[in-house]
Order: structure tokens, then sequence, then C-alpha cells
């Protein structure tokens, strides 16, 4: 209750206070800032309760709640980069399937493969790429063009023809 009349007591004392500057103000081109000055000084004191009481305000979380929040938090977070990783896969397919489609060459499979830095972060670690046989000829030109484009370990892999092995 004391609370509620020192908060009384403030906004009349404020009032007091603007009502005698108000008096003592001369008639003149400031008498717009002056009004907007008391707007604000009695909007602050209208306010000052919530303001002092602000910190009194916190919510605290119990601590099985918490968990459940950095649970869902790590769900999201591994799903987001699942989510980004396979875009990424995708992406990268559609590339490399277009720069060899553009030297006349269909890939049965291309495998993206990342790996993880030390830092966390997502780097492309090698591709495997499934060819048909009659492209082995073509083998060291196609990985150094790959390699140059992507930036990483690139591996050729041969299927069909005589002779029906991967390798």
């Amino acid at each position: 209750m004391s609370a509620l009349l020192q908060w009384a007591f403030l906004l009349c004392a404020a009032m007091a206070a603007i009502g005698l500057c108000k008096l003592l103000m001369p008639s003149s081109n400031m008498e717009k800032t002056f009004r907007f000055v008391v707007s604000i000084f009695f909007l602050a004191s209208l306010l000052t309760p919530v303001v002092i009481r602000f910190p009194n305000l916190m919510v605290e979380i119990p601590a099985h709640t918490q968990a459940q929040i950095d649970q869902r938090s790590q769900r999201i977070d591994e799903l987001t980069r699942a989510q980004a990783l396979e875009i990424a896969r995708r992406n990268l397919r559609r590339s490399i399937a277009e720069k060899l489609s553009q030297r006349g060459i269909n890939a049965h499979y291309i495998a993206i493969n990342f790996t993880t830095g030390e830092q966390g972060e997502i780097l492309l670690d090698s591709v495997d790429i499934t060819l048909d046989q009659a492209h082995r000829q073509e083998e060291a030109e196609l990985i150094s063009y790959l390699q140059a484009e992507l930036g990483s370990s690139v591996w050729l892999h041969y299927v069909g023809g005589n002779n029906n092995d991967i390798g």
C-alpha cells in the first residue's frame, strides 16, 4: 500500500512541478518543445513503478522444462543440418550431372561425401561417380576437370561393357 501512496505522491509532485514550470515559462516559440518535454516527463512518472519492478518480473524456467527445451533445440539443429546436407547433395549432383552432360556423358550414380571440419563446418570430402565402361579412356581428363571444378577428390567407377566390374 505504501508503494501505491508513493506513486500517487510522485504523480502529484510531478504535476505540481509541471504547473510551476508552465507558469514561469514565457509564451514563445519554445512552447511546443516545452509541452513535448513535459509529456515525456509525465509519462516517465507514470511508468516508474513498472520500470522499477521489472527485474522482479523475471520468469524462472524449471530445470526439467529447460532440459526439454534443450533437447528439442538439439533435435531441431540436427534436423536442420541433415536437411542442409541433403539439399547440398542434391544441388551438387545436379551440377555434376550438368557438367558431365555438356561432355556427352550420363552418370549412372553420383555419391557426394561430406566431412565435418574442426569447427563444425561441413566440407566436401569426395565425389564418387559411376559411369559406363565406354568412358574409361577419358578418366584422367574427367578427373582433373571435375577436381578443378569441385575443389575436392573425384573417384570414377565403371559398369557395363564386356568387363562388368566396378573399379
